[in-house]
């Protein structure tokens, strides 16, 4: 029974990696067949034929031959499935062979590293690795000498409550780079006293070396896991990770590390001995299932701790749906990956095919180098963009009140903008060497990658030149200032903004649209679309268009001359025939008017015939007085002006005035009283505010003066009365009565005269 299942083991093995493997091993194949197709060699093949009198050359591919000899009754094959299947029966032997011979490869072994002493001793490789062993200690008492030095040195430097994210980096980096200059002294060590002791053997220089190299990439690598994870230092720490979690991937990465840096030297150290080429082959298969299976328990271990790096410290409710679905699900995405890349490779190396190694750790290396030179990038531009002192500048004094100087303003948007550039860009370069793992080349011109990636660069660069074009707009109209709403209630608008403000916005509209249409059309041209019908179809479509949508064109060009004329701005308020409002919108063929009552309008600018402005450069308010017949006018004037200098010094009105307050005099006179009319100028939108201030302000004058308010009277005259005689009830009621008819605004009660 043993025998049955290794036999079934034996037939069913090749079978399952060929299957695994299958897609990229004809791909691999198919790309043979055409490089085999040289030029060179078919002209070379011509003129012999024609040396020898032949006047008719025929060449004919392999594939072509075999569909020609078939009978025409079947369907020719198609070439790659015949070198897929050639492929897959020559690996599934191939793979028999291996196995096969897999109980002489002991035996051979020992006969080569016997072959290798000249005494024919097979013990050498323990010694040297106990020799190595000795060599990396004595390097590493030269390594804690140079940290004993380097500590106080570069102690300084350590903030144990680091400002901003620039400070971690910067720590972690310098860190890392000590640690790495440290290793780097223990291999020197220990490489310079394997050479004092060099017997002048390859086998043994070439296993010392291969121990050098796998403790010196493990230790670098560990200690990069470890400043990226900071799990020794959490004030410093970029990731969204806690301090079990940190140390348990430190831990978990370390073992990995371990493992297939032992698994891989071993492997290494086989090729160098020119061991068997099989047992060669079947040791790097097996490594790979190894790594394989403890990335795969990493994975389910760690999923969570992966899933908070992911999310961040703001969590799933601040990031999009396809972060969040990563966060959840990447533990089967990636355990996908380490099945079908250990298949793919462990078939490439049966079949003898380039970039079978790499194809299980390297995306892993690379995602980590990756989001190292995303921190390098981050800090650059944290420091190009940090403002520099000039060295004549002086050191800013405290206010006298002790507090601390105001804050610089923050850095514009370039600063962000540069942060997602190089996040994009590291992570192309990502992809780009991944993809250059599985041996496909992104640059080779015609295939469906190279066109995708072209628009992705497209789309990319357009995103650039967008995002620069709406931060220096945007700048710009933040200089030019901002709108202030206007009170609710009030007529008429508040502080327009200027002309830019107004147009700059359609400007970065429309360039938008011609940046989204030129990437589109790039990247149509890029995918292999013909864009020179597009441009013909264009032009008959604007023109129905054109013919069919008068109104709309001529709603177009109407606003653009109103706006030309800077006939009206963002913020104004204006009337257009019957429609008063606040212009809050404006676009390419209206504009929307707000009221001061809340009712918001949408003009046609087609439809506006003419437009009045209320909010252009200065408004001029003027305010009726009623004061009795008796007050002295001339001291009213006298008391109006003092009080106008004194709101020109008001902290908060005061700079609203564009002239100051003062009287007209007496403008109007009535049966009760006389009109003394005061005005000042102000900037639009400040009227409605000042106003309130300057009746406020002149009450109180009034007030503190002892000048009167007028009331409205009426005076009636009651013939045959005599003089002094008191008025009756009914007398009274009866004036009181016609006073009101006459008058409907009037109270019941007055004052009779005669």
């Amino acid at each position: 029974m043993a025998i049955f299942r290794a036999a079934q083991f034996r037939h069913w093995l090749p079978v399952v990696l060929v299957a695994l493997g299958l897609t990229l091993a004809g791909q691999q194949a198919a790309a043979e067949t055409l490089q085999a197709a040289n030029p060179a060699e078919l002209q070379t093949l011509i003129d012999e034929a024609q040396r020898d009198g032949a006047r008719i050359v025929v060449i004919e591919a392999p594939a072509q031959a075999a569909t020609q000899a078939a009978p025409e009754t079947t369907p020719a094959e198609p070439s790659l499935v015949r070198h897929v299947e050639a492929r897959a029966l020559e690996a599934r032997a191939r793979l028999r062979e291996i196995i096969a011979q897999a109980g002489h490869f002991p035996a051979r072994a020992e006969a080569t590293l016997r072959a290798q002493e000249p005494d024919g001793n097979t013990t050498w490789p323990l010694l040297v690795v106990l020799f190595a062993v000795l060599f990396l200690a004595i390097g590493t008492v030269f390594e804690v000498l140079f940290r004993r030095w380097a500590r106080p040195h570069f102690q300084h430097l350590f903030n144990p409550e680091p400002a901003n994210d620039a400070e971690k980096i910067a720590y972690l980096l310098l860190r890392g780079g000590l640690q790495t200059v440290g290793v780097a002294i223990q291999i020197t060590v220990a490489l310079l006293l394997a050479l004092a002791m060099d017997e002048g053997l390859d086998h043994l220089r070439n296993t010392h070396l291969i121990i050098f190299g796998a403790v010196a990439t493990v230790r670098v690598l560990i200690y990069f896991f470890r400043n990226l994870l900071a799990d020794d230092t959490p004030s410093h720490r970029l990731l969204a990770v806690s301090d079990d979690q940190a140390r348990s991937l430190v831990r978990s990465l370390t073992a990995i590390l371990v493992v297939a840096a032992v698994a891989g030297g071993t492997c290494a150290w086989m090729d160098s001995m020119d061991l068997d080429r099989n047992a060669h082959l079947l040791s790097l298969i097996g490594a790979m299932a190894l790594t394989t299976l403890l990335m795969i328990a990493f994975t389910i271990r760690q999923r969570r701790a992966v899933a908070n790096m992911i999310l961040g410290a703001d969590g799933a409710e601040e990031k999009p749906l396809p972060l969040r679905l990563l966060a959840q699900f990447w533990h089967v995405l990636a355990i996908v990956y380490f099945l079908a890349a250990w298949s793919v490779a462990a078939t490439r190396l049966v079949l003898d095919l380039p970039n079978a190694l790499g194809l299980v750790t390297g995306p892993i290396l690379i995602l980590f180098l990756a989001i190292a030179a995303y921190g390098v990038a981050l800090l650059l531009i944290e420091w190009a963009f940090t403002p520099k002192p000039h060295p004549a500048a002086e050191v800013a004094a405290p206010s006298p009140d002790g507090e601390e100087p105001a804050a610089s303003p923050p850095s514009d948007g370039f600063k962000e903008l540069s942060g997602t550039a190089a996040a994009m860009i590291v992570a192309a370069s990502a992809i780009w060497f991944v993809f250059d793992l599985w041996g496909i080349d992104l640059a080779a011109q015609g295939g469906l990658l190279h066109g995708l990636w072209e628009v992705l660069l497209v789309g990319f660069l357009a995103y650039l030149a967008f995002k620069s074009v709406k931060i220096l707009i945007d700048r710009k109209i933040a200089e030019e200032g901002g709108i202030e709403e206007a009170e609710l209630g009030e007529e008429g608008g508040a502080a327009s903004s200027s002309r830019l403000a107004t147009l700059l916005p359609l400007f970065r509209n429309f360039l938008f649209i011609v940046i989204a249409v030129i990437a589109g059309m790039i990247a149509l041209s890029e995918l292999g679309v013909d864009i020179a019908p597009l441009f013909a179809g264009a032009g008959v479509i604007g023109l129905a268009i054109g013919f069919g949508a008068q109104t709309m064109i001529r709603d177009i060009f109407s606003g653009a001359f109103f706006l030309m004329d800077d006939a009206f701005r963002k913020g104004e308020y204006i009337d257009i025939g019957g429609i008063k409002g606040t212009v809050e919108k404006i676009s390419i063929r209206s504009m929307q008017l707000r009221h001061h009552m809340g009712a918001l309008h949408t003009i046609p600018f087609g439809e506006i015939h003419h437009l009045t402005n209320y909010s252009r450069d200065w408004v001029m308010m003027k305010l009726p007085l009623r004061v009795p017949y008796d007050t002295d006018v001339e001291r009213v004037r006298k008391l109006i002006k003092t009080l106008g200098k004194e709101l020109l010094e008001h902290p908060e009105e005061g700079p609203k005035f564009v002239q100051p307050l003062k009287s007209q005099g007496v403008y109007k006179m009535e049966d009760s009283a006389m009109i003394i009319r005061v005005k000042y100028m102000t900037k639009p939108g400040d009227q409605f505010t000042t106003r309130k201030l300057v009746y406020a302000k002149v009450r109180e004058l009034f007030e503190r003066e002892g000048i009167k308010f007028a009331h409205r009277q009426v005076t009636v005259q009651v013939a045959g009365q005599e003089d002094g005689k008191p008025l009756t009830d009914e007398q009274k009621d009866a004036i009181a009565g016609a006073a009101t008819s006459e008058d409907e605004t009037l109270p019941k009660t007055g004052t009779a005269q005669r």
